[in-house]
């Protein structure tokens, strides 16, 4: 019973802790520039970074 209860806590820190307020940072001919932040997963926050990028301006997570 013990194994569970601590499997259990274990398991609800590691959810809560992956969800993080993250920042994308879009760089383009005028300079570096944050475009706005998240709460969400590592890989969620990259792929939404990611979709911001557009033409000339690239965007990925800040790290």
């Amino acid at each position: 019973m013990k194994i569970i209860r601590i499997s259990a806590l274990f398991f609800m820190f590691l959810v809560i802790s992956c969800k993080k307020e993250r920042t994308c940072v879009c760089k383009n001919s005028n300079g570096t520039y944050d475009s706005g932040t998240l709460d969400a997963t590592k890989s969620y926050a990259k792929k939404h970074c990611k979709s911001l990028s557009a033409g000339e301006t690239e965007c990925e997570l800040k790290d």
